[in-house]
């Protein structure tokens, strides 16, 4: 049986791994490139794999403590990694809409690129935080990411008005409006995990 610092560096490749397979997707994105596209799909099956074998380990370990606290971190941490599982499958959901994009030749507004990016920027920072708080086991740096007051749904709204806009305007058509709400909507999810593991981690003693 692994013991708890073993399992909690494997937690830390994970969220490399998730991270590299969110910023991997935005390559595709903003490259038009359809192998960042197989190299995301790649560490989002790791992530799989990672979700599987650490779920395993960490009931195991938790079944052997007799503290309160360390049951609880096995059950945070088993949260955590759920959440890691989750973003992967977003990045996966976003991915099969940049593949249309690059198939159908759609193209997004200078307006609606700079928006997406915004978006992407806050998730991404906020996902290197995790990771590198993980990588470091310091639980304390990951307050950043709780401090942070982003409010995700009011800016997404106004995204997603701008858009509309847009495509009532004739600026962007129909199919790529599509792919962009869409977009919102997953990265604006991710980051939503971000804050979530970001929760659960701190409460770990």
């Amino acid at each position: 049986m692994k013991d708890i610092n073993n399992i909690k560096t494997e937690i830390a490749e994970m969220s490399k791994t998730a991270l590299a397979c969110f910023e991997l997707t935005h390559r595709a994105f903003m490259e038009h490139n359809t192998d960042f596209i197989a190299e995301a799909l790649t560490e989002e099956t790791k992530l799989n794999d990672f979700e599987k074998d650490i779920t395993t380990d960490l009931v195991a370990w938790g079944r052997g403590c007799i503290k309160k606290e360390e049951r609880l971190m096995a059950t945070l941490y088993a949260d955590v990694v759920g959440d890691l599982e989750l973003i992967g499958d977003y990045c996966k959901d976003i991915l099969e809409r940049v593949q249309t994009k690059i198939e159908e030749k759609l193209l997004f507004s200078e307006d609606a690129v700079k928006e997406y990016n915004n978006l992407y920027d806050i998730t991404d920072n906020a996902l290197k935080e995790i990771a590198a708080a993980l990588d470091k086991d310091d639980l304390n740096s990951i307050r950043g990411v709780l401090k942070d007051q982003e409010h995700i749904d009011t800016l997404v709204d106004e995204y997603r008005k701008n858009h509309n806009q847009r495509m009532l305007n004739g600026i962007c058509m129909p199919l790529a409006c599509n792919m962009f709400l869409n977009m919102l909507d997953f990265t604006a999810a991710i980051y939503y995990h971000a804050k979530k593991i970001a929760r659960n981690l701190a409460k770990i003693k």
